[in-house]
């Protein structure tokens, strides 16, 4: 089955509006569960297509020694949503100063590894 292009492209952007929208204007058990199912949704699409898109050359991890310090690549790529998600639900339902300026230092720090993420996946300019 395939979709035009605009919706394919646009559809886990659509899960986190309606995610929003969810968590904005009801208070249930079962509203929050559906939101954080579509939340999910958006991610593993968005971290799965980029996955298959990248134009990077990977690093050969699997046979290095592994290091200590590194995070384990799924918690890596689905990291920032994360920040995102805690501090989407902080804005959401909280109403203290503190906290929502630690909701937007999440999401600045989200914003930032995503777009670093994108900016070192795509392939270097050459000069031939």
């Amino acid at each position: 089955m395939y979709y035009p292009k605009f919706i394919y492209e646009n559809l886990p952007y659509a899960y986190f509006l309606v995610c929003a929208y969810l968590l904005a204007f009801y208070d249930t058990w079962p509203v929050f569960f559906s939101a954080g199912l579509l939340y999910c949704a958006g991610c593993i699409t968005l971290v799965t297509r980029s996955e298959y898109r990248r134009v990077d050359r990977r690093k050969d991890i699997e046979n290095k020694a592994v290091d200590k310090k590194r995070l384990p690549e799924w918690l890596y790529e689905y990291l920032p949503y994360g920040y995102f998600a805690v501090a989407m639900v902080i804005v959401l339902k909280t109403n203290s100063s503190a906290l929502k300026f630690i909701a937007f230092c999440l999401m600045i720090l989200a914003l930032r590894n995503l777009l670093f993420r994108i900016n070192n996946r795509r392939k270097a300019k050459s000069l031939f």
